[in-house]
């Protein structure tokens, strides 16, 4: 209530207690909503009397009792000190009217039988003896749930009260259809009643209530919070205040999450119509008020009057309730197997409107499905409008359900493969148990051939080698009975196989291989994507890079999304360009899948994207970046739960490991135990090239040559033995330079070098000319080098350009050109660094490690950027070269420039090298 509806309140009832002793007679009523403090009020009243030496006499109408005649004045007389003659005269008269008087569904009936009125009268006489010389309070809560006799007897008792000394507060709240709305009536048109109504409390009130609880500071942090959670309901502020109190949290709705708030909006609703609670109850599991009468079988205008009565109370606000957690306590009041039944009926209630799939599929899921032919159809279609939104736990949860009350053999085997497929974006393993079924489907010809290929791509992915091969076998749809999409598929399917698991591509039936007749081949959209992405993957490995190849995998992830894309096409499109040697181009496509896959919840796509993008950071050369985003995979999901695809991002990891110098924690990957199949698919590739880099590392030389040389006999048996995806003959080469054999080296060496130049491959060329100059005198080796360099700049691989710039530094200090070895291996250095290869960076000089000898001469005037600049001219190399080993643009080279000339006092580059060349360079080159 507003303060001054309180103030109204407290000083009519003080001003009735005070007139009792001049035998002054007064009534009041005390009405407004459900627990807005009538309660409160009387009790407090009744406190006032007792303290002034009064007679109370209390009783609280209930609804479960409105059936009993007489109900409320004998709860008043038992307070009463009856003598035992008046008492047994009482004991009579109640006994008696409860046999004659009925419960009538109105209010006081307007006329009584003889024997009525004699009992009302009898009764009000005696209640009448009790007012004396003490004040006498007749209290009475909850009014307008009164038996209709009792209020036949307080009508009759107020009229004739006024000439007695006698208080008579009435407690009402204003309900539709209110039983006791003509006796308030008749009360409030008595000359000494009085009515006052109480409204919620304000903003003012609210405020005051939460200083007093929590501390004026706090108070004026939640105030605003808590009227509008409560809607200024004193019972359901002090459940709120309650739970701020305990709970003292850092976020205000996270407080109502205690028991306060849940049990005061309980209270309220008890407190109320029974009907009331049970569209509250209809309104938490709609969640809209529009539906709830055809819900529950109701007249739409009693639907309105009882949200009326709740606004009023303060649960709800227009129709809604104020916060979460009132509906999710209405529901547990309701309990699980009620709550079950609503959805139930709500879910066949928005079928029979053509509500909407994923509206129906959430009320299926919450009441345990539904046992009727549409239920199957409507989870698989919210399940796909639940992936294309980005909630694939939700997807999975509806097929789930789906798979449960599905009958139908053919509709439970495609249910089966779409929540395969849906479980594998959130991560999770394939059991035995999904196996096992997904096996008899395919055996019984249940699935189609595009159903039974992306089973197969999941059961491969997981290590599943003997689930997929006897899938394979079962294969429907081959042939000439193909339809279009099958035969899209099954294209597709072997062209993936072929770069990922060739060994067992002679399990897959033989398909039109002729692309101008596919693509006259009518096919969904994915099926065209899946099977142009397997294309470029394929093209690229057999064959390398070619003009069309690059170009059309952007267009693949260009049009590629996670909500309308399979992601194996994505990954197909992704590793094309990686092993094109495009691993700039990959990069943001990678990124902002990763992105998407977490803002849309799917862990298992994450897991897999950060895998690609690990590998792309090893042909970057971020070692830091692979570590983290292999890390980052099996953060997502586990190690063990990633079949054979583990190889791929344990690869990446223990190469980057490796190289920086980390050997013992890359030897505890190598102790994880990996799937027997792994060398069966293109990840155990990865995985046996990774373990030879790791044996490089710890100079385990036949170690490493023994993995090199299986991996290289695996690519040729393959046929995917191109330099993008692994190129181990520079491993085999590097090992055997390492056990001094370098005409070994050379021939392979040399062989790589063609194959890198016919594929365009910068990083592999680049690679290769660094270690066929180590086969070669050192002034052949300087141009081997100088031009591995120009290579490796070109393929972004910082890692790899370092190595070189570190070689060159060795070759020049071999012969004699200290300075040009200063200049180049500072430049190595803060790149190693910047890899975090701290083996290389050991090798290298520091920059502590030159005389310092730059503030004596022109140099001290330079920046270091400057500086940079400075020693590569004083090397001779031409602004555009300096840009290109500095990363930066021409222009910038051209501004640092003219401020040195200024500077150093000079005109020209000549005049600038000359000046430098008397001191050597100050500080390394930086990437």
């Amino acid at each position: 209530m507003s303060a001054g509806e309180r103030s109204e309140a407290t000083a009519l009832l003080t001003g009735l207690l005070d007139g009792a002793p001049a035998c002054d007679s007064g009534i009041a009523v005390i009405s407004g909503s459900v627990a807005m403090g009538k309660t409160t009020l009387l009790a407090g009243f009744a406190q006032q009397v007792r303290a002034a030496d009064g007679v109370v006499l209390t009783a609280v109408a209930s609804e479960s009792e409105e059936g009993i005649p007489l109900g409320v004045v004998a709860q008043l007389l038992e307070e009463a000190a009856l003598s035992a003659p008046v008492g047994y005269q009482v004991n009579q008269l109640l006994a008696i009217g409860r046999a004659h008087m009925t419960a009538s569904p109105g209010g006081p009936p307007t006329k009584l039988s003889a024997v009525d009125a004699q009992i009302v009268q009898s009764l009000c006489a005696i209640l009448l003896g009790l007012a004396g010389p003490r004040p006498l309070a007749i209290v009475v809560d909850d009014i307008h749930h009164a038996d209709a006799a009792s209020l036949a007897c307080l009508a009759y008792l107020t009229r004739r009260m006024h000439s007695t000394p006698l208080l008579a507060v009435f407690s009402h709240s204003c309900l539709p259809g209110d039983r006791c709305a003509g006796f308030v009536e008749q009360l409030l048109r008595l000359p000494h009643a009085h009515g006052v109504r109480l409204t919620p409390l304000d903003l003012e009130q609210v405020r005051e209530a939460a200083a007093a609880r929590l501390g004026a500071e706090s108070a004026e942090r939640v105030a605003a919070w808590a009227l509008r959670v409560s809607g200024g309901n004193p019972l359901l502020l002090d459940g709120v205040l309650d739970d701020v109190q305990r709970a003292a949290p850092s976020s205000l709705s996270s407080a109502l999450s205690s028991a306060g708030y849940r049990r005061a909006m309980l209270s309220c609703l008890h407190r109320g119509p029974a009907l009331a609670a049970r569209v509250a109850q209809a309104l938490a599991v709609l969640g809209k008020p529009e539906p709830i009468a055809r819900l529950l079988g109701l007249e739409a205008g009693e639907v309105a009057q009882c949200l009326a009565v709740l606004d009023a109370s303060g649960l709800l606000e227009q129709g809604r309730f104020r916060h979460p957690s009132a509906a999710s306590a209405v529901l547990a009041d309701v309990g699980p197997e009620a709550t079950a039944a609503l959805h139930r009926d709500a879910a066949e209630l928005m079928y029979a409107e053509s509500g909407s799939a994923s509206a129906i599929a959430e009320h299926l899921l919450a009441g345990q499905g539904v046992r009727a032919p549409w239920a199957v159809p409507v989870l698989d279609a919210a399940a796909a409008q639940a992936l294309t939104e980005g909630r694939g736990a939700t997807a999975v949860e509806y097929l789930r359900l789906a798979c449960t009350l599905s009958v139908d053999e053919n509709e439970l085997a495609r249910i089966r493969a779409a929540l395969l497929q849906a479980e594998r974006r959130m991560g999770g393993g394939v059991s035995e148990p999904q196996i096992t079924a997904l096996l008899q489907a395919v055996r019984g010809g249940h699935l189609g051939g595009g159903e039974t290929l992306g089973v197969v791509r999941v059961l491969l992915w997981s290590g599943r080698f003997e689930a997929a091969t006897e899938a394979l076998r079962h294969l429907p749809g081959s042939g000439q009975t193909a339809s279009p999409t099958t035969t899209m598929e099954l294209c597709a399917a072997r062209r993936w196989m072929r770069c990922s698991y060739a060994p067992l591509l002679g399990l897959l039936p033989d398909a039109v291989e002729d692309d101008g007749e596919l693509h006259r081949t009518p096919s969904t959209t994915e099926s065209r994507r899946r099977y142009d992405a397997a294309t470029v993957l394929e093209s690229v490995l057999t064959q390398g890079p070619s003009e069309r190849t690059v170009p059309k995998a952007e267009r693949i992830l260009h049009g590629s999304r996670l909500h309308g894309t399979d992601l194996d096409t994505i990954e197909c499109a992704l590793l094309a360009l990686t092993y094109a040697e495009q691993p700039t181009l990959a990069l943001p496509h990678c990124d902002e899948l990763i992105a998407a896959a977490q803002e849309r919840g799917e862990p298992g796509s994450a897991a897999r994207l950060h895998a690609l993008r690990a590998e792309i950071c090893i042909r970057l050369g971020d070692l830091p970046g692979a570590v983290e985003h292999a890390t980052a995979s099996f953060d997502v999901v586990p190690i063990g739960e990633w079949g054979v695809a583990v190889g791929s991002p344990l690869a990446s990891l223990l190469i980057a490991l490796a190289s920086m110098g980390r050997e013992d924690e890359a030897a505890e990957l190598l102790y994880l135990p990996i799937p027997e199949t792994l060398l069966q698919s293109r990840a155990g590739l990865h995985y046996l090239h990774a373990r030879g880099r790791y044996s490089m590392a710890v100079q385990d030389w036949e170690g490493a040559l023994s993995d090199f040389l299986g991996c290289g006999e695996l690519m040729a048996r393959w046929g995917v033995d191109v330099p993008g995806l692994i190129a181990w003959r520079n491993d085999v080469g590097e090992a055997w330079l390492r056990m001094g054999e370098p005409d070994r080296a050379r021939g392979l060496l040399e062989e790589q070098l063609r194959r890198s130049e016919q594929s365009g491959s910068p990083r592999t060329r680049g690679a290769t000319l660094r270690l066929l100059a180590g086969t070669h005198e050192p002034r052949r080796r300087l141009s081997l080098l100088r031009q591995a360099v120009d290579a490796l700049q070109e393929s972004g691989d910082r890692y790899e350009l370092a190595r070189a710039l570190a070689d060159l530094t060795d070759t020049y200090n071999a012969v004699g050109e200290t300075r040009r070895a200063r200049v180049i291996g500072s430049q190595a250095k803060i790149i190693a660094d910047k890899c975090q290869a701290e083996p290389l960076s050991r090798l290298l000089p520091a920059d502590r490690d030159r005389p310092d000898t730059e503030s004596k001469g022109p140099t001290a005037v330079l920046t270091d950027a400057e500086q940079r600049v400075a020693d590569l001219v004083a090397l001779g190399h031409t602004n555009s070269e300096i840009a290109k080993l500095l990363y930066i643009t021409v222009s910038t080279v051209e501004q640092h420039l003219t401020r040195m000339y200024r500077k150093v006092g000079v005109n020209d580059r000549a005049q600038l090298a000359s000046a430098l060349f008397t001191g050597p360079p100050k500080q390394a080159i930086e990437a």
